[in-house]
């Protein structure tokens, strides 16, 4: 099975590509492409740019591994006083959602406890379960290869 994980963040969503043959996990990008740079022409305020950018950017890496099962988003934690980060990555991860759907691809958005996570573990718990990329390692980076082990753990 093949799930690609997800975290987005309103400058530099991060993704993994995840295989799982039922013994070994793979982290298929661990060497290569895991963030996603918004370019410098889409300014701070433009979300409806930005958007339009991330939506064509799932697009192209769901067609650039091909046979990923199943899209997993690890979504924010919301609460009372969310920020305006907050809602722009949740707006990412909307278009990431319309991606999915637009490739016929199931996709589900979780919380770390859902997870089996934390904010304080996510990185030694991504290196344990999978194992880390060898350029911008990261809180980010660890939550989408926790949310791709758990979409790969639980078909």
């Amino acid at each position: 099975m093949k799930v690609l994980g997800f975290r987005g963040n309103p400058k530099a969503p991060r993704y993994a590509v995840l295989s799982y043959d039922g013994t070994t996990f793979t982290l298929e990008n661990a060497n290569g492409d895991n963030k996603l740079t918004v370019p410098a022409a889409i300014g701070d305020d433009a979300d409806s740019e930005r958007l339009k950018w991330i939506y064509a950017e799932i697009v192209r890496i769901l067609e650039a591994h091909p046979g990923i099962a199943k899209v997993m988003i690890k979504s924010n934690e919301f609460t009372q006083s969310d920020t305006k980060p907050k809602r722009k990555s949740a707006y990412i991860d909307a278009a990431v959602l319309l991606a999915a759907a637009h490739k016929n691809v199931p996709v589900l958005a979780l919380a770390y406890n859902q997870i089996a996570a934390t904010k304080a573990k996510t990185k030694a718990l991504a290196e344990a379960r999978v194992g880390r990329t060898e350029k911008y390692w990261d809180d980010g980076m660890a939550d989408a290869i926790n949310v791709a082990w758990w979409g790969a753990c639980h078909p």
